[in-house]
This record gives C-alpha cells, sequence and structure tokens, in this order.
C-alpha cells in the first residue's frame, strides 16, 4: 500500500462530509423556514438542533478531508491549526447547546467561543488552501469568507439565510473536492 493511499481515503472521507454538510445546511434552512412558517413548537425545536448537529459535524469531516487532502504540501500545520480551531469551535457549540437549556443565558460565552473557534478554523483552512495551491484559489476565499458572509446573512435575513449560504458553499467546495484527480484515480483503482 503506498503512503499516499490513506490520505487518499481521508480525503474521500472528507469529501463525503463536505457533501453531507452541503445537504444538512440546506436542510437546516428547510427547518428553520417550516418552524417560521408553521410556529415555532417543540418538535420543531428538537429537529432543528439535529439538523444543525449533523451539518456541524460533516462540516469538521469536510474540513478534515480538505486538510488530509494538503496535509504533505505547503498547508499543512496551518491547516491542522485551522482543523483544530474548528474542532474546538464544534466541541463548545455542541457543549453550549446541550447545557443552554439547563443554565439559561449563563453559558452564552461557551457558545460565542465555539463561533469563534469555528470562524478562526474556517480563515487557517482557507489560508492553509490557498497555501498549498492544490485547490483552486476561489475554494480557499471561499473558505476564508462564507462563515462571516452567512452571519452578516443570518443577521439580516434570519436563520433561513445562513443554512442556504452555508449549504451552496459547501456543494462548490464538496464538488470540488470530488472532482480532482487524485481522487478520482482512487475511486477508479476501487472499482477494479
Amino acid at each position: 500500500m503506498s503512503a499516499s493511499r490513506p490520505s487518499t481515503r481521508l480525503a474521500l472521507w472528507g469529501t463525503l462530509g463536505a457533501l453531507l454538510a452541503s445537504v444538512a445546511w440546506i436542510a437546516v434552512a428547510a427547518v428553520a423556514y417550516s418552524g417560521i412558517a408553521g410556529g415555532a413548537g417543540p418538535p420543531y425545536s428538537y429537529l432543528d438542533e439535529a439538523a444543525y448537529g449533523v451539518a456541524l459535524s460533516a462540516t469538521l469531516a469536510g474540513l478534515g478531508g480538505l486538510h488530509a487532502r494538503q496535509a504533505s504540501g505547503r498547508g499543512g500545520r496551518l491547516g491542522a491549526a485551522g482543523l483544530f480551531a474548528a474542532l474546538v469551535g464544534v466541541a463548545l457549540l455542541f457543549a453550549g447547546s446541550a447545557l443552554a437549556d439547563l443554565a439559561g443565558g449563563a453559558l452564552d460565552w461557551m457558545l460565542g467561543l465555539g463561533l469563534l473557534g469555528l470562524l478562526v478554523g474556517f480563515v487557517l483552512s482557507g489560508a492553509a488552501t490557498l497555501r498549498a495551491g492544490l485547490l483552486p484559489r476561489w475554494c480557499g476565499v471561499l473558505l476564508i469568507v462564507c462563515l462571516p458572509l452567512a452571519g452578516a446573512l443570518a443577521g439580516a435575513l434570519g436563520e433561513v439565510a445562513l443554512g442556504v449560504s452555508l449549504g451552496l458553499a459547501w456543494t462548490a467546495l464538496g464538488y470540488v473536492l470530488l472532482t480532482r484527480r487524485d481522487l478520482s484515480a482512487f475511486l477508479q483503482g476501487r472499482r477494479r
């Protein structure tokens, strides 16, 4: 087994995570829209939290696949720092969400730190993507701007805009990851 085989497998799983993230963020938008249209009752809140959980987990997998793709290149340490920051951010978001019902608003700082960690993770991963030069430059720029843009849209237009904007961003990134030559060669080798 060649040395690039394990990282190619990680890249494949990350690509699948990116594609799942695109679908999950669109699901977040759909759930938010249905909650707005139909009144936000208890089933909505559980479905909303589940959609966010899947979207955040898949986003982390997508960032992991991106890092696996460029770990051997020039974006390795920067990408690793971005992945770690995103991991810490997602963990804080999960913990803050789970404990928010118990503590009321006392743990809002945890959610804020989680969002900051996720933002730092996206920016560092985008910078690593630009530095590595293995993907089109717009992929790195998209990672850097998509979370602040999604947050601004969510502030102005609500949760639906957040889900749609992140869903479209991960659709584009997932497509680029899926169509890269090294992954295509790996998939062709698996079919034989």
